[in-house]
């Protein structure tokens, strides 16, 4: 054993022991119209608790399954979802008699991070390869491409893909193939005060009648446009590219999405302050001030706040034009890279024991994010949040961002900023996103 794995060894048993006391993908897909308000409702029963039968390993079988994560997903430092990890595969270790599970931590991206020491690692050492990897979702098209992963679609059981949310699987398809299963997501949502409104506006109109103030990133981040921004123009069925690829935006609604902008700021509806934020976190000290009525709020921060401000503040949709709910997912996704048969057929049963619901959604709690299984949920106390997330999440894509994309949203930030900041018309504005990404015209 080197000296890493005898360390992570020792972090894992020690977590153990205190418990015991982007993917890329060409296009937002076409789907059926989205209801105008979510009605998907959690299940009345509940998903039993998973039990393992003792299964030895048979001979021939590998004795190690290797695992590469970050400490994104399991801090060194003792944090519960590293000591909830620790447990998963200690529990898998002893109904596998003979196994014994390795995990090493790579850095999370970058020079020297696990999708570039993978590479480097399948090109000049492919015996220190792993079994199974923890990927960003924005490196697993890149990954597959470079024929890094083996894709999943004949291996996994149908009643795991049938549970994963629609945006986890599209997440994790390349080319037809599934290339990994998301695991874990963050989605942007608003919220809202309840001593200040009743029921919460779906609706830009609903916005204006309500008399309600709200704040959102407006100033975008490495002079991309805002998540806030893509959720307002893609609410409206829009499409961001073609078939092929090719930019394919609707000038209309970019018109509209930016009028909405200025209207709310020039009628104080919208903080001014929305032009200074470029993260959800920015926003988050105007609300907790009772400055404003309403904000956008990522899902990581607020499962780590909730219990301070329930119920006087409430979980919502981010309005859109016609109230149709959206929502873009981000996360992280375990991807299999076992070129041998056998060891593959245990890397994905290790999989899909670390993907069963009561794991999944142990670990998820623990670290903050949300599990990508519906039946996840069901493992959870029965709370407004969780009733409201379940649902959400249906509505939920990827977040498409391809050179393309990027291309795209540097436009559509442009556009905020002369329509905000220098008073062009949104329609001349909306043209001129058009022109920035050499589309010859409107869809």
């Amino acid at each position: 054993m080197t000296k890493t794995q005898l360390c992570i060894s020792i972090a894992l048993i020690c977590g153990l022991a205190s418990l015991s006391g982007g993917c890329a993908f060409s296009d937002v897909p076409e789907a059926t119209p989205i209801p105008a308000t979510p009605t998907r409702a959690l299940p009345e029963t509940v998903t039993p608790v998973l039990t393992l039968t003792p299964t030895p390993i048979p001979r021939g079988a590998p004795q190690t399954l290797t695992l590469w994560v970050t400490e994104l997903i399991a801090p060194l430092e003792g944090a519960s979802q590293s000591q909830i990890l620790a447990q998963q595969l200690l529990a898998f270790e002893a109904t596998h008699p003979g196994l014994t599970i390795e995990v090493l931590y790579k850095k999370p991206e970058g020079k020297g991070g696990v999708h570039d020491f993978l590479a480097a690692a399948s090109a000049a050492a492919p015996a220190v390869v792993p079994d199974l990897v923890v990927l960003d979702i924005r490196t697993l098209a890149t990954s597959a491409k470079e024929e890094l992963v083996v894709p999943l679609d004949d291996l996994l059981s149908p009643d795991l893909l049938s549970d994963l949310y629609p945006f986890a699987l599209q997440s994790c398809t390349v080319d037809g193939q599934l290339i990994g299963v998301q695991f874990q997501a963050d989605v942007e949502h608003a919220v809202y005060n309840t001593s200040k409104i009743a029921v919460p506006p779906l609706t830009w109109d609903e916005i204006f009648a309500s008399g309600a103030t709200y704040i959102f990133p407006a100033a975008g981040r490495d002079g991309l446009v805002n998540d806030t921004f893509l959720i307002q123009y893609l609410s409206t069925e829009a499409k961001l590219v073609d078939a092929n690829g090719n930019p394919a935006l609707d000038q209309e609604v970019l018109t509209d999405v930016l009028a909405f902008y200025r209207q709310g700021l020039e009628s104080g509806t919208i903080l001014t302050d929305s032009l200074t934020y470029g993260k959800v976190e920015d926003c988050w000290p105007k609300y907790l001030q009772a400055e404003v009525v309403m904000s956008n709020i990522s899902s990581s921060l607020y499962l780590a706040v909730r219990g301070l401000l329930e119920p006087v503040t409430v979980a919502t949709s981010i309005p859109t034009r016609d109230g149709q709910t959206v929502a873009l997912s981000r996360g992280h996704a375990w991807a299999l890279t076992a070129r041998d048969p056998n060891r593959q057929l245990l890397a994905v049963k290790l999989l899909e024991w670390l993907m069963h619901p009561a794991n999944v959604a142990a670990w998820n709690q623990a670290a903050g994010h949300l599990p990508t299984r519906r039946s996840a949920f069901e493992q959870m106390t029965r709370d407004s949040y969780v009733a409201f997330i379940y649902s959400q999440l249906e509505y939920t894509y990827p977040y498409p961002e391809s050179e393309v994309h990027q291309r795209i949203y540097r436009a559509m930030q442009d556009a905020v900023n002369a329509v905000l900041r220098e008073d062009v018309p949104p329609e001349i504005a909306a043209a001129t996103v058009l022109q920035a990404v050499g589309q010859e015209r409107a869809q």
